[in-house]
């Protein structure tokens, strides 16, 4: 079984959403809207796989503490790879008895990945992948597409709308952030439209 954050050796979280972006103007089409700030923003990629091992690695100097979880997943088109979850990961579910899971990682492509065999992923949200359950997170934009421009976030009152760090209701502008949609189904068009059940506001 692996633990949740409060394990891990203390370390400065990396925030996602501390950049103040220009106004929304919805008047405007979204091919307009891409060449304000918001279309610089890296979208996140995601990683499908399988949990073959998983090793904890504690810290050196605090044998109590975490330093990461360094996870070999068969990954479904890349191949073994290694999935590395620390503070900076969130945990979209509990994992228990977790060699032979299967998961979804979610990875910055815009950091730096170190030039070694099986490639590190530094992992930013990790979720189970469920056969009857979406898992999508990247950054969002004024009208609520995906950075890959495959998935469109039409929102209902019964979507649950939470923070990252306390798990509370957010009560924002979800606009420009970067978020986590948990969702059951979604049209066939370019992008997907979806009514998600939950919102994470990453920070």
């Amino acid at each position: 079984m692996m633990d949740f954050s409060e394990d891990f050796c203390y370390r400065e979280k990396d925030l996602y959403n501390t950049k103040e972006f220009k106004e929304c103007d919805y008047s405007k089409p979204r091919e307009q809207q891409m060449t304000g700030e918001g279309s610089k923003e890296a979208g996140l990629e995601a990683i499908y796989g399988t949990i073959t091992s998983v090793d904890t690695i504690y810290s050196r100097t605090k044998k109590e503490c975490i330093e990461y979880y360094d996870i070999e997943v068969n990954a479904k088109f890349n191949g073994i790879v290694h999935f590395i979850l620390s503070a900076n990961t969130f945990f979209v579910d509990c994992f228990y008895g977790v060699k032979g899971v299967k998961v979804v990682g979610f990875f910055d492509p815009s950091l730096p990945i170190p030039l070694i065999y099986p490639p590190r992923y530094q992992i930013r949200v990790i979720a189970l992948d469920l056969p009857s359950r979406f898992v999508k997170a990247d950054f969002f934009d004024c009208l609520l597409v995906s950075q890959d421009n495959q998935l469109e976030l039409e929102i209902t009152n019964n979507a649950y709308i939470i923070n990252e760090d306390k798990g509370t209701p957010y009560c924002g502008n979800i606009s420009n952030k970067y978020m986590v949609a948990l969702y059951s189904s979604s049209t066939k068009s370019i992008p997907a439209k979806t009514q998600p059940n939950v919102i994470i506001v990453l920070r």
